[in-house]
């Protein structure tokens, strides 16, 4: 049966300004930060909850092979359990902290299963967005792999909540990582539990990102 998800408008306004170099997925130009501030080039965090963090799937986490593939430090700064709107709460604190000059932004998964609703998860990501920029950090955005197995309950509003996504990122002008197309019609890539992604799934995160390097 074909699900029609109704766009949820955002309410999302174009920056009259960019500190950083921006582009769409579309564009394969390595990514770079043209105004760094004291911030360390060779630093990227990756913020976000388990997906992120990697502890469910007991391998390496895709930050670690991250690192690997580009050369950089990548911190994994996941936190199981949490919510794109502590994530914003919290994004600050963790840049003071690193000083990374990229942020990968994975997070809207738990706010999806506790029914939060769409505008509210896009506001805390386009929070991120601007916390980032205001201290010369390139945010990098991502979708969210679809939920399949036992959460393929909460597929439908990851699909809607993905489009939102993508729709953000063009609007602030960054770059995003389309994990949904990854992981679509890929069950190989899940642990049991249908959200977290195993050593492959990690593999194939880690590979995704190292393309905008």
């Amino acid at each position: 049966m074909k699900i029609v998800h109704p766009r949820v408008c955002c309410g999302i306004v174009l920056l009259a300004f960019s500190l950083l170099g921006t582009s769409c997925d579309s564009d394969h130009k390595p990514i770079t930060n043209h105004d760094p501030g004291n911030n360390d080039l060779n630093t990227v965090v990756a913020l976000g909850d388990s997906i992120t963090n990697g502890y469910v799937s007991r391998s390496t986490p895709y930050p670690r092979r991250l690192a690997d593939m580009i050369g950089k430090r990548v911190i994994n700064s996941g936190i199981p359990g949490s919510r794109a709107t502590e994530g914003a709460c919290r994004i600050q604190r963790v840049i003071n902290q690193h000083r990374p000059a990229f942020m990968l932004i994975i997070y809207g998964a738990n706010d999806v299963i506790f029914g939060q609703d769409l505008p509210r998860i896009v506001d805390a990501l386009n929070h991120m967005i601007h916390v980032c920029r205001a201290n010369h950090v390139v945010p990098v955005l991502a979708t969210l792999p679809p939920q399949i197995f036992d959460h393929d309950p909460f597929g439908p509003p990851t699909f809607a909540l993905n489009i939102e996504i993508r729709a953000l990122a063009r609007a602030n002008g960054v770059r995003y990582v389309d994990l949904e197309r990854e992981f679509q019609d890929r069950p190989e890539l899940y642990m049991r539990d249908g959200l977290h992604p195993n050593g492959e799934g990690n593999h194939v995160m880690a590979m995704a990102f190292a393309d905008l390097f």
